[in-house]
């Protein structure tokens, strides 16, 4: 019954030879499963001269390529008007700032900005009892200008040149802050400053003193300031050809200083600027400012249609 079984020498060779043959074949990379799943490895190539070799790097396997994100469209019909206060040496320089519909929910978005003077004996509120607030929305809802944001500071005092500090206040401490705060754009071509009465005084002399940071300004029903008529051939001569701001005047006929106020158009006619002029009918009242406030709208904005 045994006549089958083969030596026991003759055993141990047998297996030494089969073992010997299954090392063999999980050496090689064609039938060995953890060689085939292998990642590809990258080769690095000579760069050309004068440049730098950049390697690229595989996806994780859970990585895929992504897109950037698009805002999100606005559908927000109303911005909102808040109130701001910055403390300043031994006081608190105080305004209203309008912000446009949907503002901030672009974070990377940066808007132009308007700063808009009141006038005598008035506040941060003129402004905004003209309805500027209400009618920037309607204006930007429609697509008639771009969003913006509309600053209104307070002029606290009613000092004489050059003894009241609002203009220095406004350019020094106001703009930074606000630009720093706020999605303002800081470029030159995107603020504007304008102003009525005497809100368009200072309008006027801080837009040709400080032309660096104002590419339009606005007077409306502004006479100048005492002794400013004089100055203004002076400060034109400052500023570079190129640089002249935009600049807009408009005044009502039965206004008691439009003989200013031409004075001042003509001055810049003479230098060979060309303001744009308006002579309406009206007096210097908020019932004349209202009647055009749209029109002011509507220019400071035209510069930016396509920014």
């Amino acid at each position: 019954m045994f006549r089958n079984r083969l030596p026991g020498s003759l055993s141990v060779v047998l297996l030494l030879v089969l073992s010997a043959c299954s090392l063999i074949t999980v050496g090689e990379d064609s039938g060995n499963p953890a060689q085939l799943a292998r990642e590809p490895s990258v080769t690095e190539s000579p760069a050309p001269a004068g440049t730098t070799a950049v390697i690229p790097t595989p996806l994780p396997p859970s990585a895929t390529p992504t897109t950037q994100e698009t805002p999100p469209t606005c559908t927000a019909d109303r911005g909102s008007v808040q109130a701001y206060e910055i403390p300043w040496q031994d006081e608190t320089l105080t305004g209203r700032i309008y912000t446009p519909p949907c503002y901030g929910q672009d974070p990377d978005r940066r808007y132009p900005t308007l700063y808009l003077l009141h006038g005598a004996t008035e506040t941060d509120q003129q402004w905004d009892d003209l309805g500027v607030d209400e009618l920037a929305d309607e204006l930007i809802t429609g697509g008639e200008i771009p969003p913006l944001i509309i600053v209104m500071p307070r002029e606290i005092t009613w000092l004489s040149l050059p003894d009241d500090p609002f203009g220095d206040q406004l350019v020094q401490v106001v703009i930074p802050w606000v630009e720093r705060r706020y999605q303002a754009d800081p470029n030159r071509g995107d603020r504007a400053v304008g102003g009525l009465s005497r809100g368009g005084n200072w309008a006027i002399r801080l837009g040709l003193l400080h032309w660096g940071l104002f590419g339009s300004l606005g007077g409306h029903s502004a006479p100048l300031f005492y002794g400013d008529l004089k100055r203004v051939p002076g400060w034109l001569e400052g500023i570079p050809a190129e640089k002249i701001p935009r600049i807009y005047l408009d005044i009502g006929e039965g206004d008691k200083n439009l003989d200013e106020a031409r004075a001042f158009r003509d001055i810049l006619l003479a230098e060979g600027i060309e303001p744009e002029w308006h002579l309406n009918p009206g007096l210097h009242n908020e019932a004349y400012w209202r009647s055009h406030l749209k029109e002011y709208l509507l220019w400071y904005s035209s510069g930016w249609k396509d920014r």
